[in-house]
């Protein structure tokens, strides 16, 4: 294969995660498989206090039904009795589960109805007293959206704009692309030391007068013949985000920077590194999460799988708005197969 054909093989197989779409006070969005969620925003005027973090699901299979999720603030005892209502009137009783547990509700007939056509959904408990409460501007829109994008409109499976197309009219969704990782060993992992790790940072990201701490390489074995080496960086991070160089170390030779199939971190963060990350032994991903403030209601969080050259991005969460919602939205998902 010539070098443009193998350049055009690596663009094709490049993740594209799906994006984020908001509506009032609802933001949704899908992944490549057309798995889609909508998740309820606080209102700009409105503080979080209280706040009915709803979420709507629903899988792109032709015959899924949408489900939301009902999360139950934890101040809600166990078997405490609970009324769902939309401007005033009660569409449903739940039984709190306990201990900030949620529910899940079918997304179908008369509650469905009433939660697209209606502004407020408040949570009440025995007494009428108001225990959580959502907008549901934006919730309609959200709905459609999501039927567009599972190519439902006109079928009698969409939540909006119904026809009379049979669920056979759906089509299936696509399958999820596979990485192929490599089996580890027993082998010890290749490393360097300190200094050698200074000079891959640079002393800017290296040495300072607010260090966090002394530059100190962790090295991870990734197959028989490729260590992994991160370096967190003392200096130079944000309030809340930390970064992390990630570099890989064959049997012989110096460490080369890390190859990402995908962005990680903000715009402008150099390709082999990751924020607020590293690697999760247990699961054998190379992790990072981006928060758009401190308290981590906005951001992305990515895992990637080595599959022998380079990582490969294998699952993408985000949420683009930071309006309270600590519910991100799947965008990418991949099936990884260990050889």
């Amino acid at each position: 294969m010539t070098p443009l054909l193998i350049a055009a093989a690596m663009q094709a197989a490049m993740p594209a995660p799906g994006d984020l779409r908001t509506f009032a006070d609802w933001t949704m969005g899908c992944d490549n498989q057309r798995m889609c969620s909508a998740v309820a925003l606080v209102p700009e005027a409105q503080g979080g206090e209280d706040y009915l973090m709803l979420v709507l699901r629903r899988d792109a299979a032709a015959t899924a039904l949408a489900r939301l999720t009902l999360p139950i603030p934890e101040t809600v005892a166990k078997a405490t009795k609970l009324s769902l209502s939309v401007d005033g009137k009660v569409l449903a009783q739940v039984v709190a589960p306990g201990k900030g547990g949620g529910l899940a509700l079918p997304f179908q007939g008369a509650l469905a109805a009433a939660l697209m056509e209606g502004r407020q959904v408040t949570l009440t408990d025995a007494r009428g007293r108001p225990v959580a409460q959502a907008s549901l501007a934006g919730l309609a829109a959200s709905v459609l959206a999501i039927d567009e994008a599972q190519r439902r409109v006109g079928t009698r499976t969409a939540l909006r704009r119904a026809g009379s197309a049979p669920a056979s009219q759906v089509p299936t969704p696509p399958p999820l692309p596979v990485v192929h990782q490599p089996p580890v060993t027993g082998k010890p992992p290749r490393t360097i030391s300190a200094k050698d790790a200074v000079k891959l940072i640079g002393r800017d990201a290296a040495v300072c007068p607010y260090a966090n701490g002394p530059v100190a390489p962790k090295a991870y074995r990734l197959d028989a013949t490729h260590s992994l080496v991160t370096i967190d960086h003392p200096c130079g991070n944000g309030a809340y985000n930390l970064y992390t160089s990630v570099f890989v170390m064959s049997e012989k030779g110096k460490p080369v920077p890390a190859v990402l199939d995908a962005p990680s971190g903000f715009g402008e963060t150099p390709g082999h590194q990751v924020v607020t990350g590293g690697w999760d032994g247990r699961t054998r991903r190379l992790t990072s999460y981006v928060r758009g403030r401190g308290i981590g209601d906005c951001g992305s969080m990515q895992a990637f799988a080595w599959d022998g050259a380079r990582f490969r991005l294998v699952e993408q969460s985000s949420m683009g708005e930071c309006r309270g919602a600590r519910e991100y939205i799947t965008t990418w998902r991949a099936r990884v197969v260990v050889e």
